[in-house]
């Protein structure tokens, strides 16, 4: 009898551990939690990304499907639950283009996560700069244009720096 409680006891223990480690594990505030700001970034801008990604047989397609209507720069905010990119041109309101995404870290890569699907993301943090790079994604073609394209114009074109 003095066997089975103790066994109990440490099943219970253990549950009680793996529970503390999971809930601290959900609170952990990774680096690139906060607001991010890149510079002003244009078509043309994106344009030279996607060239050096080789990926330049999407550029004209891109432009007809491109957030980057008019210069503007990107605003990134991640919360501990939720990443949201906005467009800011200047002297105009934000406007959104990927939003209300979660995220889930794994080490130096993160799934940012959508209804059909999800991108991987290696991301970097150094002092008040964020980089982030492609790495795959399981997100369909929109308007027959890879996500990767959308992904490295968006991303990969500027790098993001804290804001506050």
């Amino acid at each position: 009898m003095r066997a089975f409680r103790l066994a109990v006891m440490v099943g219970v223990m253990a549950s009680v551990l793996a529970a503390e480690a999971s809930a601290a594990l959900s609170e952990t505030k990774f680096p690139f939690v906060g607001t991010w700001r890149t510079t002003i970034i244009s078509q043309a801008d994106a344009e030279v990304t996607l060239r050096r990604q080789g990926l330049s047989k999407w550029i004209a397609p891109f432009r007809r499907q491109t957030p980057f209507t008019e210069p503007m720069s990107l605003i990134l905010v991640v919360t501990p639950k939720e990443w949201n990119l906005y467009g800011k041109p200047k002297g105009k309101p934000r406007v959104e283009i990927d939003y209300n995404a979660k995220y889930v870290v794994k080490g130096s890569t993160l799934d940012k996560i959508h209804s059909t699907g999800f991108t991987t993301l290696r991301w970097s943090v150094k002092g008040r700069k964020l980089t982030l790079r492609w790495v795959k994604t399981t997100e369909p073609p929109y308007a027959g244009i890879p996500d990767k394209v959308f992904q490295y114009s968006l991303y990969m074109t500027r790098n993001f720096s804290r804001v506050g």
